[in-house]
């Protein structure tokens, strides 16, 4: 799993930089982030209050085990849940019908005890 951590998201203006300036430069980190995290990645993006689950992200290799299954056909780990697909451009609320397609991201919330168990799950080792 890779764990992407921003220190200072701060959009305060610091010597004359501007709330402009300040985002562009967090996109361009945003950026080189992305560039950094491979398909087949299971990210963790936040953490929640209590610090028992997280949201985690991961686009589908197109050799996934899961590619071609349904969502309602996959075991899903316990204390895990599929929030969301993101595919060309759209968000998919996932139903039991939907087809896992490889180049989806899927979010998920899951507790950190189980992020391994989704990553081998989503991972393209048989």
């Amino acid at each position: 799993m890779t764990e992407v951590v921003i220190l200072n998201a701060s959009y305060e203006p610091i010597g004359g930089v501007s709330v402009r300036h300040a985002i562009g430069m967090l996109v361009r980190q945003v950026a080189v982030v992305e560039e950094a995290v491979s398909v087949g990645d299971l990210v963790r993006l936040l953490t929640f209050r209590q610090g028992q689950a997280n949201l985690v992200e991961l686009t589908l290799a197109p050799d996934a085990n899961i590619v071609g299954k349904t969502v309602g056909s996959v075991t899903w780990p316990a204390d895990s849940a599929l929030v969301a697909i993101l595919r060309e451009g759209r968000v998919i609320v996932p139903t039991a019908d939907n087809a896992l397609e490889a180049g989806d991201e899927l979010l998920l919330v899951a507790t950190t005890e189980v992020e391994a168990e989704l990553d081998a799950l989503l991972s393209d080792e048989v």
